[in-house]
């Protein structure tokens, strides 16, 4: 738990839910994963752990990357006496609450916002950007149809969180859609009515994620992963007629371009004049190496100037424009703007100044099938060596549709590396993410990298 507060900045508080989802990762685990289930955290242990959060980014409850398995946050007893102690402690801190809605009513609307400030009623979206709260709710709505949310959310009284994101937008809280897309077994149409539906009640953005199944998924869970091609075309239809930015997690990306998915409402970045198809390719004067360094490059300045690049719309207007664009924003502001995630230019720094300390002659470079284009692209852009391979490493161990960094375990570099030992031209030094590891080294099964090292003394390894 100090782990997920202090290195994640997310504050934990039960495992407990009020809905049975379908899609519900938690109940997909193979057996023997080191992941924590907890009740309803006391509000003592709860005083003991806010000390450690970090007051210069975004608090983050209920929603949780780390190995604890987070419930719905507002099913906890003292969820409000939880919340004003965080805002006692970091009052100008952002705050983010990720919730299913069902128990945002007139009793619990009111406290927060008064927690924010008491901001005066009416759309949020219509104020100035800076007068947003600092408090936002991320809505795991997934349907906006009564009788969907009793099938695939286990929904008693599917009418509550539809009324809850209606209030959100009376009581003027800010608030983001999320949906894990099941068309598969939902259909598409369900899918495309609670987008507009979001759209209509006002959402900021909304998050679209790829349903994962792993090997001990129910069968009707299971979907070809050209589903994941659909789901982009699809919603790249849909953006047409949808005026908030809706994106597709994660994404199907296979450049490191700073491409605009989206533009917040009244943001600085509409009020600026971006458009989302715009690629930023500098800020204040320096080139930009992928999405992500834009993106923080962007929200840390105060009143960035933009190079943007955009693309030539049309027959009669084919031509690319170049021009410059300043937002005016306040330092360490969100600027509005909706990237897709890609690499972090310090990770690609890492990765080249390994090998020029090492200076190996045949390096290896171990990466997820979801993250292999980023890379590869990063290298098609003079980023990284030429002589470096990239190498696919399956997660064999879960299965399914899984094909991300953080979920890849000892074992599957084990098989990998087995692999490789029949090879004929074996690498000289092998560049593993360290995503898969916690800090003191461990994959979720409680396995150490350095089972590595004696299972394959004949290999040279580096942890980034």
């Amino acid at each position: 738990m100090l782990e997920a507060v202090s290195i994640n900045n997310v504050l934990p508080l039960t495992s407990s839910c009020n809905l049975h989802c379908v899609f519900c990762s938690h109940e997909q685990n193979p057996p023997g994963v080191r992941t924590c289930y907890f009740s309803p955290l006391l509000l003592e242990d709860l005083e003991q752990l806010i000390p450690f959060l970090n007051g210069s980014r975004k608090i983050i409850v209920g929603e949780s990357s780390t190995r604890l398995c987070e419930g719905e946050p507002l099913t906890h007893p003292q969820f409000l006496a939880v919340l004003k102690k965080i805002k006692r402690q970091f009052p100008e801190t952002p705050l983010q609450i990720t919730t299913n809605g069902t128990l945002l009513n007139k009793n619990l609307l009111p406290e927060l916002k008064e927690l924010c400030g008491g901001m005066p009623p009416g759309r949020f979206w219509d104020r100035p950007f800076h007068e947003v709260p600092a408090l936002e709710l991320v809505i795991s709505l997934n349907s906006s149809s009564p009788s969907r949310r009793s099938i695939i959310m286990g929904d008693n009284d599917p009418q509550r969180a539809l009324e809850g994101v209606r209030l959100c937008g009376e009581y003027g809280l800010p608030f983001h859609g999320s949906i894990v897309a099941v068309p598969h077994f939902g259909g598409w149409k369900d899918l495309k009515e609670t987008l507009f539906f979001l759209e209509e009640m006002g959402a900021l953005t909304t998050r679209v994620f790829l349903p994962g199944y792993t090997r001990f998924s129910p069968r009707e869970h299971f979907f070809d992963l050209s589903l994941w091609r659909e789901l982009n075309d699809f919603l790249q239809e849909l953006r047409v007629n949808l005026e908030h930015p809706v994106v597709l997690e994660p994404p199907l990306k296979k450049d490191l371009l700073a491409r605009v998915e989206g533009v917040i409402r009244n943001s600085p970045a509409q009020q600026a004049g971006l458009k989302s198809g715009d690629i930023i390719a500098g800020v204040n004067g320096e080139k930009v190496l992928s999405g992500a360094e834009a993106f923080y490059k962007i929200q840390k300045e105060e009143d960035p100037l933009l190079e943007i690049e955009r693309p030539g719309m049309g027959v009669q207007n084919s031509r690319e424009e170049y021009f410059l664009l300043k937002l005016k924003k306040r330092k360490g502001q969100s600027s509005g703007i909706v990237i897709a995630y890609d690499l972090e230019a310090e990770a690609i720094d890492r990765i080249k100044k390994e090998i020029e300390r090492k200076k190996p002659e045949n390096p290896l470079l171990f990466t997820s099938r979801a993250a292999a284009p980023l890379w590869e692209a990063a290298q098609r852009k003079m980023l990284l060596p030429q002589h470096l391979r990239i190498n696919i490493v399956e997660n064999s161990f879960w299965g399914g549709s899984i094909c991300c960094a953080g979920l890849l375990t000892v074992s599957d570099f084990t098989k990998h590396l087995g692999e490789l030992t029949r090879e004929k031209e074996k690498p000289d030094l092998i560049i593993i993410p360290l995503k898969p590891f916690d800090h003191r080294g461990l994959d979720l099964m409680g396995e150490h990298y350095e089972k590595l090292f004696t299972a394959f003394p004949q290999f040279s390894f580096s942890f980034l």
